[in-house]
């Protein structure tokens, strides 16, 4: 029951976990960008707080957690060695590589369509440089006009890091690192174990960005950390529900850290209590998953997980655009802030929905795409 109840909660968390991905992406903390315009920027402290607490508090701890359940079932069960490192190697070329190639691939044709004679009024045109280095930079740094797609459109999107073209595969492309590096990652936690932890937790929380690689390392502090945070668990064996829960005053310590960090937001001390705030948040988001499932009311989400990863691989190309075609089409008023919550939150709930129903048809109709497409999930 105890190992029952860790791959379950892990599983009955994904969908939650993806959900609050969409919601980053739909974040209105700066306004909502139309051809370089942000509206709503006008609306009361109350309208940004809402938005801040969901969108730049709590859904900032799905991908660490995303991470580190990722490094829990790297290890999971396994006697690491050659042979099963070379195995994962090979599996995670179908399961990580070929998807990340493809949706890509999707995005680089998505953002393409604006070309197209019959939808060009409605965007600007977009030329296209091919060099291996633009060609490496779409895939895996695609920062400005730095990929093989050239627009003089600024996107709103303002990001500090350096992303893939189709951005929330940064996870991705971390992931398939940390898979190449993973006996690195073991054999420190065997050799050191704290101490490598603390390591990395000391420079996650104080290091400067890495640019090297054209900022192709400028995410690696989140991801490092919170992989290794958990294959420590797996490596030694540790039942990480049952350690979380005996720490039941988390939950309630959450709320105060997420209102503090919601609060202090334009202060130059939040991002450490933004920080603190995440790993307090992970034990307990694990927490309340693992009583939900032990109450019998984590079946929705756990029949939803398996097509959290097209959510995950979707919703970044469409949900802008669904967002700017809903707040034109209906005349949003921008200043009246009931009004754009409303649009805040009816659009990351109707783009779910949407990834929902195409992973479903797939599922039915193409189903070797579907899993091609979703790496086999």
């Amino acid at each position: 029951m105890k190992e029952e109840i860790v791959t379950k909660t892990i599983e009955s968390l994904r969908f939650p976990l993806t959900v609050g991905i969409v919601f980053i992406h739909f974040s209105l903390a700066d306004g909502l960008n139309i051809h370089g315009v942000s509206h709503g920027l006008d609306n009361p402290d109350w309208f940004f707080n809402i938005v801040n607490l969901i969108s730049e508090v709590v859904a900032r701890i799905c991908v660490p957690l995303f991470f580190m359940i990722s490094g829990f079932l790297f290890f999971y069960k396994v006697r690491f060695d050659k042979d099963i490192y070379i195995r994962k190697l090979k599996s995670r070329v179908r399961t990580l590589l070929i998807p990340f190639l493809i949706w890509n691939a999707i995005a680089i044709a998505w953002q393409l369509k604006g070309n197209l004679p019959i939808v060009s009024g409605f965007y600007h045109p977009m030329e296209v440089h091919i060099t291996f280095n633009r060609v490496f930079n779409t895939f895996f740094c695609n920062s400005g006009n730095a990929g093989i797609i050239v627009s003089s459109a600024s996107t709103g999107d303002n990001f500090q890091e350096v992303y893939p073209i189709n951005v929330p595969l940064w996870y991705v492309r971390d992931l398939m690192m940390l898979v190449v590096i993973s006996p690195v990652v073991y054999w420190m936690i065997k050799k050191i174990e704290m101490l490598f932890l603390m390591a990395l937790c000391l420079i996650w929380f104080v290091g400067p960005r890495i640019s090297v690689g054209g900022g192709i390392f400028s995410t690696i502090y989140i991801s490092v950390f919170f992989f290794s945070s958990g294959a420590f668990f797996s490596i030694n064996c540790i039942n990480i529900v049952t350690v979380f829960r005996k720490l039941k005053f988390v939950p309630f310590l959450y709320g105060v850290m997420a209102l503090a960090d919601t609060f202090t937001k334009n202060m130059a001390y939040n991002p450490l209590i933004h920080k603190m705030g995440i790993i307090i948040g992970i034990i307990s988001i694990v927490q309340i998953a693992s009583l939900l499932y032990e109450k019998g009311k984590a079946g929705i989400f756990i029949s939803l997980s398996k097509g959290s990863f097209f959510i995950f691989a979707v919703h970044y190309l469409i949900i802008k655009e669904l967002g700017k075609t809903i707040f034109m089409l209906f005349h949003i008023p921008e200043n009246n802030p009931y009004a754009m919550i409303a649009l805040y939150l009816i659009v990351p709930t109707l783009c779910i929905c949407i990834c929902l129903v195409l992973y479903n048809l797939l599922l039915k109709f193409l189903p070797s795409l579907c899993r091609l497409l979703t790496g086999g999930r």
